[in-house]
């Protein structure tokens, strides 16, 4: 009897006895016990994660805050560089315009008109020293597609800046890659093949007699400094390059650093010679006209 154990029961219909055998009664014991550690191990379990959990939310909440103040402070000083951008292009923007105000008291208010060559000294030049000024000195237009002027010499409200500055050039509408032209011999003094600064790229050709042109706002340059061209040459692509507001040419004439009007050499042609002479009253006409004949004459004995 010792590995047994009687459990009786008594109800209405009275007593029985029931013989459980020990070991039955050890093995109920343990499983009870597996059960509760099982249980209480499941809750200690779940109570740790949901500590860990709490520990991990408050350690990426104070990363989050950590980050939200970097944000801040970023902001703050994104704002603060933006702000000495802004003053810095302000004072380029002024300094611009003073330069400009400067080029047109030097280039233009105070250089006295010189007087316009007489028919006569124009009826005494040969036809081949026609011809040559019309090869060295920039005239007609640098584009070969339907000519349309969208912006003229003089001043304007910029497009861009919203000031009113002074335009010392001619402003041509032209698709993109639109082929550019020289407008006469000369030598490439300078280009600019990266799209920077308010004209982008830019080509400018010294001719000879102290004429320059100036091509800007280009997609392409196809010449290099020191390049010797031929009027006609394709130097260019069109573009919107630097600061712009769609596809353009920007083309200016100068003469011994004055900047011209380069819509009257557009016009300049042999049918209409003796236009230029009455119109671009800057250029020294008279001394010009006197060098050239010497240049032909030494053509002419060698």
């Amino acid at each position: 009897m010792k590995n047994r154990l009687i459990i009786t029961v008594s109800d209405v219909k009275g007593t029985k006895s029931y013989n459980i055998h020990q070991i039955v009664t050890k093995l109920i014991f343990i499983i009870t016990i597996t059960a509760i550690i099982v249980i209480g191990g499941s809750f200690w379990f779940i109570d740790s994660l949901n500590n860990k959990m709490d520990t991990l939310k408050k350690a990426k909440e104070k990363e989050i805050a950590k980050l939200i103040k970097k944000e801040k402070i970023l902001v703050t000083q994104n704002k603060l560089h933006s702000l000495e951008i802004q003053d810095k292009i302000k004072d380029i923007e002024a300094l611009s315009s003073k330069l400009d105000d400067i080029e047109e008291i030097i280039g233009i208010k105070n250089q006295p008109d010189t007087p316009a060559l007489s028919r006569a000294t124009i009826a005494k030049m040969t036809s081949l020293e026609r011809m040559y000024m019309l090869q060295v000195i920039p005239n007609g237009y640098p584009l070969r597609n339907k000519i349309v002027i969208t912006d003229k010499f003089g001043y304007r409200m910029h497009p861009v800046l919203k000031k009113r500055k002074f335009h010392r050039g001619l402003d041509f509408r032209a698709k993109m890659k639109t082929p550019i032209y020289a407008t006469a011999d000369g030598v490439v003094r300078y280009v600019q093949t990266r799209n920077k600064g308010s004209f982008g790229r830019l080509i400018i050709i010294s001719h000879n007699f102290g004429f320059e042109t100036v091509y800007a706002h280009l997609r392409k340059t196809k010449v290099k400094i020191g390049d010797v061209v031929n009027k006609g040459d394709i130097i260019g692509l069109s573009g919107n390059s630097g600061r712009s507001t769609g596809p353009h040419l920007h083309y200016e004439v100068k003469y011994a650093s004055m900047s011209l009007n380069p819509i009257y050499f557009t016009k300049w042609n042999l049918k209409n010679y003796e236009y230029i002479f009455n119109k671009a009253r800057r250029v020294k006409w008279d001394s010009l006209l006197n060098q050239i004949k010497k240049h032909r004459k030494l053509q002419v004995q060698q």
